[in-house]
This record gives structure tokens, C-alpha cells and sequence, in this order.
């Protein structure tokens, strides 16, 4: 779905982007750029990792960041290094006894509302906790406290953390040209979400940074999204009739069908990097951020535009509300049923109100194509279900609806 945004709005957007798996060793790193490293670098730097068996043949993948490009990290400000924790609809008597419970020393809660006002002359308040006290929460009670503040549009960066669902800051941020200790502080910060890591105090860090340039080399550094680079292995014995049918989603997008014949009739080559085998819309986006001219209309897509556009060769902006996008899905798909297959469409939708949150394409095994968000600084990726998941269970785990593509 493609929901309004301004570009004054983008000043002040900052830390949504997010991350992936676990397992890894090195990755590689790309900022804001084509993929060019020869087969022999990425062999050298990478870890790889052998999928499933299936009909979409023998694939390996690694892992990779993708961070935003200097034309984008330029739209954003360095945002405020004071912490501010904005909880409506409690007094300070209950404020007191939130922190308490959560697990909070009794002597900082004195200290934290000793710092606290009331917003805009309003019965809420607004918390300044000292960043010493910030830094000194362990991580349980960090992660009571920030699950209430996710709670409120006002937090911002507790409603849209940073995950690092490898769960391993030193590595997530390796290459990053962070100093050590910006990065140890990170990862004093971090806290538990599910199997992963999340960091939300961007402020607290920018509090220990005392130059322009490292600012924005901490805040280059958080828009770093972990996606994967998959491989299909080709041998002399490869099932092409399989391979061609499969990534053809049953002759949906025919055109791959002639790569799947040079590749049987030329001997030496060993893999085939899946990006070739996408449709023309997918495979155009992968691994890059959105343009500003996917937003000349004032807008900018979200997960449903390149989920729903996964086969269109002209892709549509219709997809403005989630009544558009749930017309668009029961017209021109039916529910499927395991083993689901190339192309097939995943929506997430809330378990409780039914309302549809997300949308990505499968690929194979348990990866899928997707665009975590509609900001500007998160990437058309490939990503793990298991770790996408880890997105949208802060509180309840989604549902998973999947829907397969009609012929036409």
C-alpha cells in the first residue's frame, strides 16, 4: 500500500530500518549501489548457506547490507540528543508506579520524574530520563519500559527500532566505520525482541558523539538493512524441465525461460544469481532503495506496491488503501495451500481485527521479496519469513494468508 508522505516529512524520519538473520561470519557490505563484486570476492568474503531441497532447485544463499545512499541520508537531520519518553494518559503517581514495576531502581524513577513535565499544559507527561540512567537499565527492564513506549506514535524510535536479528551488534556493525566504543555503546543499549536484538535510543548515542561527521556516520550506519543473495547451482544433471516450470510460476513470467536454455547448453557454469530469474519489476527494484520518482505523486510505496506489482510489467499506483489492495488480491488471486511456490503473495494481517499489515512474495524454501515499510530508507530485499516475523510480533504474531496469482 502507498500511504501520503511529503518530502519535508523525510527531515525528520530517521532510524526504521531494520536487519536480518543469524549464522553469519562476514558479509558484504553495499552502499547504496549496484552489486559488482566478481564471483572469486564473494566467495572470499562471504558465508554461505545451503537452502532446502525443492522444486526450485539446489540454492545456496549469503548475506549482505545494503545501507541508504548519500542523496538520501541527506533529507535527514540529526535528530535531538536529549531522551525523551512521551507516556500519555498516566500521572506521575502512576508513571512511579509503572517504572517501579517495570523494574526500574526506585532512586532513578525519583530522579526521572524530578525531570518530568506535563505536555503542551495537558494531563500527559513527557519523561526526560538522564542518559546515565538510560544506559545503566538492564535489559529486561529496558524492554518493559520501551514495549509501553512502542505503544505511542510519539515514540518514534521505540515504536520502529532497529533489529538486529543476527543478535550480534560487533558483527551487525562491522565495516560500518563506527568507532568501537559507539558501537560497544550500541550494544549496551540493545535489547531482547523474540530470538533478536533491538535498539531504540538513538539519542542516548548521539549524547557520546561530539562531531558533525561522526553523527552522520552513526546515522548511515542504522539505516544498514541486512537482505540475502541467492544462487541457484547449476550442474550437468540439473532438472531444467523442473527449473523452468518453477521459476516460471507455471508460465507466468515466460521470458526466463531461454536463460534456463543457454545455461543447459554451456558448459563451465556453475550459478545463476536469482535476481536473473525475477520478473522485470522485481528485478529492477532488488537491493535498491526507493527513487524519488516512484513519489511524484507525493506518495511512496509501502510493502503491498512491489508485492502486488511482483508480475506487472507497468506497475500500478493504485494501490492507495488497503481496500484498494484487498480488491485488487481477491480478483487476482486464489488462497493456496503448501507447497507454495514462486510468486505466490504472503499477507500478514493482525490476528485479532483481521486488517491486513504486510505483504511480501515468496521465492523459495523460506525467503521472500519484500519492502519493510514505506520510507524512503528501507530497501526491495530478500529476507527470511522467520525474521520478517520479527517485525510484526512485538505484541501478537501475526497471520499468514497466501494467495496465488490467477492466469490471466
Amino acid at each position: 500500500m502507498k500511504v501520503s508522505t511529503r518530502f519535508h516529512f523525510l527531515s525528520g524520519l530517521l532510524i526504521f530500518l531494520l536487519a536480518v538473520p543469524t549464522g553469519f561470519t562476514q558479509d558484504i557490505i553495499i552502499k547504496g549501489g549496484p552489486i559488482t563484486l566478481s564471483e572469486e570476492r564473494v566467495e572470499a568474503l562471504a558465508s554461505v548457506h545451503q537452502c532446502k531441497p525443492g522444486p526450485w532447485g539446489d540454492l545456496e544463499y549469503y548475506y549482505t547490507y545494503l545501507e541508504a545512499p548519500p542523496h538520501l541520508m541527506a533529507l535527514i537531520n540529526t535528530p535531538s540528543s536529549r531522551t525523551i519518553w512521551d507516556l500519555p494518559g498516566k500521572n506521575p503517581i502512576q508513571l512511579r508506579e509503572f517504572l517501579i514495576q517495570a523494574g526500574m531502581l526506585i532512586r532513578n524513577v525519583d530522579k526521572v520524574l524530578q525531570v518530568s513535565v506535563p505536555f503542551q499544559g495537558g494531563p500527559d507527561y513527557r519523561l526526560f530520563p538522564p542518559t546515565e540512567i538510560v544506559k545503566s537499565l538492564p535489559d529486561q527492564v529496558r524492554a518493559v519500559i520501551y514495549a509501553e513506549l512502542r505503544k505511542f506514535a510519539a515514540n518514534r524510535d521505540y515504536r520502529f527500532p532497529v533489529i538486529i536479528e543476527s543478535g550480534d551488534v560487533q558483527s551487525w556493525f562491522k565495516g560500518s566505520d563506527l568507532k568501537p566504543e559507539t558501537i560497544a555503546l550500541i550494544e549496551k543499549l540493545s535489547y531482547s525482541m523474540g530470538n533478536s536484538l533491538a535498539f531504540s535510543d538513538t539519542a542516548a548515542v548521539l549524547s557520546h558523539i561530539s562531531s558533525d561527521p561522526e553523527e552522520r556516520i552513526f546515522l548511515k550506519a542504522l539505516t544498514r538493512t541486512r537482505s540475502l543473495i541467492l544462487n541457484l547451482k547449476i550442474t550437468a544433471d540439473s532438472d531444467f524441465k523442473t527449473l523452468r516450470s518453477y521459476w516460471s510460476a507455471g508460465y507466468k513470467s515466460k521470458d526466463i525461460i531461454p536463460i534456463f536454455e543457454s545455461y543447459a547448453n554451456t558448459p563451465g557454469v556453475k550459478k545463476l544469481d536469482i535476481a536473473h530469474l525475477l520478473p522485470p519489476t522485481p528485478r529492477k527494484y532488488l537491493y535498491t532503495f526507493p527513487t524519488f520518482s516512484l513519489g511524484v505523486d507525493g506518495t511512496f510505496p509501502d510493502s503491498f506496491w512491489p508485492a502486488l506489482n511482483f508480475f506487472s510489467y507497468q506497475p500500478t499506483d493504485e494501490f492507495d488503501n488497503i481496500e484498494s489492495v484487498m480488491s485488487y488480491a481477491q480478483e487476482n488471486y486464489l488462497p493456496a495451500q503448501k507447497p507454495y511456490g514462486f510468486g505466490d503473495l504472503l499477507i500478514f494481517s493482525n490476528p485479532i481485527n483481521k486488517r491486513a499489515l504486510h505483504a511480501s512474495v515468496f521465492i523459495a524454501d523460506d525467503i521472500v521479496y519484500t519492502k519493510n515499510g514505506r520510507s524512503l530508507l528501507r530497501p526491495f530485499m530478500l529476507m527470511k519469513i522467520d525474521d520478517l516475523l520479527t517485525r510484526f510480533t512485538y505484541d501478537l504474531k501475526p497471520n499468514i494468508e497466501v494467495w496465488r496469482k490467477v492466469e490471466r
